[in-house]
């Protein structure tokens, strides 16, 4: 596996047996802010915060109302729909997992999340 990326450590069933020739992995999980957290925010950034801060603070503290875990895997080999379906069964509900292939240039992805303008879906080829 060349790259380890996220903000918790990758679930114990990410290996090598199931998934096949991985490359790479990113795994983060999220959380609803709490009143202590939206504190530390404003007092980080500030009552001017520019967005795209605001959203790589959110990101990195992991918090988030619309999911609860983000899932991504780079392989060579495998099926990328059950990869994308084993992952979705072991995640909670409100996820986004992402496995693609680049040497083939094939994609599948679950966007499980509640965000606003997201429709829920389950595995599906990009």
């Amino acid at each position: 596996m060349e790259k380890i990326e996220g903000n918790a450590d990758v679930p114990a069933w990410v290996t090598s047996r199931t998934f096949p020739d991985l490359t790479y992995v990113s795994y983060s999980e999220y959380h609803d802010a709490s009143v202590d957290e939206l504190g530390d925010a404003l007092s980080e950034l500030g009552p001017d915060a520019d967005a795209a801060d605001a959203v790589e603070y959110w990101e990195e503290n992991g918090i988030s109302s619309a999911k609860e875990a983000q899932f991504e895997a780079h392989v060579t080999d495998g099926d990328l729909l059950a990869l994308c379906k084993f992952a979705l069964g072991r995640l909670p509900e409100r996820s986004v997992v992402l496995v693609r292939n680049f040497d083939s240039g094939s994609e599948v992805s679950a966007n499980m999340t509640m965000g606003a303008g997201d429709t829920p879906g389950g595995c599906k080829e990009q």
